[in-house]
């Protein structure tokens, strides 16, 4: 055996039996859920398709077995009622200027059934972060905010799915 594959041996033999104890321990990889059975087709409604919330919801939807269909041929519901997002000074300097913001999110949904009596009553979700200021780098702030919303919109998302399998159980 060459000296390079003994020292690869050595370097990765620890990383391989660690990989194949993980199972023995319990450890498995996350899978998306189950939704409740009336959820197999569901209609989103107050978001509209080429809103990147419309996408994250209906990836999240779709991976977990729903199919999204039309309001008419819907089985259920899931109605975004509210979503507001905006931004507040936290803290101020000893100079006088903002040194750090808050961004929020607040989304409000509710899930009916059609011909069902399954239903989620009206849920309220509010997401906050905060970050430092820099006056030198004000287009960077733009930035950061969106960077956070994203963040925050995706958490949303799956603060979501995690109350539709809840609803399953």
């Amino acid at each position: 055996m060459s000296r390079r594959a003994a020292l690869l041996g050595i370097l990765l033999g620890p990383w391989l039996a660690a990989l194949l104890l993980l199972p023995g321990c319990g450890f498995q990889l996350r899978q998306a859920g189950v939704l409740p059975a009336p959820m197999a087709r569901t209609a989103l409604i107050g978001v509209d398709a080429g809103d990147p919330l419309h996408t994250e919801l209906r990836l999240a939807l779709e991976a977990r077995g729903a199919e999204l269909v039309p309001p008419e041929a819907a089985d259920t519901r899931l109605e975004i009622l509210e979503r507001r997002q905006g931004r507040r000074a936290l803290s101020v300097g000893g100079d006088g200027r903002i040194s750090e913001y808050e961004v929020r999110l607040r989304l409000v949904y509710r899930v009916q059934g059609m011909d069902t009596e399954f239903s989620i009553p009206r849920q309220t979700l509010e997401l906050t972060r905060d970050y430092l200021f820099d006056a030198s780098g004000v287009l960077g702030r733009a930035e950061q905010e969106r960077v956070l919303y994203e963040a925050m919109r995706r958490d949303a998302v799956q603060l979501i799915m995690i109350r539709l399998q809840n609803a399953a159980r």
